[in-house]
């Protein structure tokens, strides 16, 4: 299928630090992972998604990202985006909490269900990606390496302290397909693409060009793409393939399994098999 997509985006190693502008057009759809991400946006984001909430996203925004929460990123059209984004496997997060004398430094990653959020000021943001510059320096030193990745935990911390979880969005957003994605993902479960349309008052096709042209898919391929992610967060935290099916919005076992194939190359079994609940 052309607009086949990977959805549960492991990374190939413990930890992932990726720094990237992009000046092409950015596609991004929602996925999940078993590790803890850090996302932080430079420029060219405006809006995310996680877990069925809608936040603004400015410039410098930064997200601390529970495992297998679904989420995504709205790119402006045309917009330079440039991010930082960080991965770390879980066992890493779990042997600093537990080391000796320590309080559970990371527990504002790791005890929260919900993505945290926080605004860096410039000079904030100029410590920060030093910080990012310093670890990818430590390339041939791996004990150097994993304490410059401490570093970078110690200052993003600060500003995840209690009572700073992020707050669902301010400003609505703009065009009419980012409206969509807003519908989509308070009732993706149930929601269908005639009422969508209906609900932003435009005609059906002409809603699908608009969306697609914005989002790289059709909106039918885009709710399938989405309840494929929440299927894929019930496996994880191990749910049996049947439960994920209805409890993702799939209404039909025998179509689920044939979709999910469809779309990932593997059956949901496979999935259920290789992973470990929370």
């Amino acid at each position: 299928m052309e607009e086949k997509i990977s959805l549960y985006r492991d990374a190939p190693s413990p930890v992932i630090v990726y720094h990237n502008k992009n000046e092409r057009p950015h596609v991004d759809v929602p996925h999940l992972h078993s590790q803890y991400e850090i996302y932080y946006n430079i420029d060219g984001a405006k809006g995310f998604f996680a877990d069925k909430r809608f936040y603004d996203c400015t410039g410098f925004d930064l997200f601390a990202i529970p495992q297998a929460c679904v989420h995504k990123v709205i790119v402006s059209r045309g917009a330079v985006y440039e991010r930082c984004i960080i991965n770390i496997d879980t066992k890493i997060i779990d042997a600093i909490n537990a080391a000796p004398h320590m309080n559970r430094p990371l527990s504002w990653l790791a005890g929260s269900p919900f993505p945290k959020k926080a605004n860096l000021n410039e000079q904030e943001h100029e410590e920060f990606m030093n910080l990012i510059k310093q670890y990818h320096l430590q390339e041939s030193h791996e004990l150097k390496r994993y304490a410059a990745l401490i570093e970078i935990l110690a200052f993003i911390g600060g500003f995840f302290l209690p009572g700073r979880t992020a707050s669902p969005a301010g400003s609505p957003p703009d065009s009419i397909a980012e409206k969509a994605l807003v519908l989509i993902e308070d009732q993706f479960q149930d929601i269908k693409i005639s009422e969508i349309a209906e609900t932003l008052f435009v005609n059906e096709s002409y809603f699908s060009k608009l969306f697609k042209e914005e989002f790289g898919l059709t909106p039918e391929n885009y709710l399938i793409v989405r309840k494929i992610a929440e299927a894929k967060k019930y496996l994880y935290m191990g749910a049996s393939v049947k439960e994920a099916c209805f409890l993702s919005g799939f209404h039909n076992y025998s179509n689920f399994i044939r979709t999910f194939k469809n779309f990932e190359g593997y059956s949901p079994g496979n999935l259920e098999k290789l992973t470990d609940p929370l």
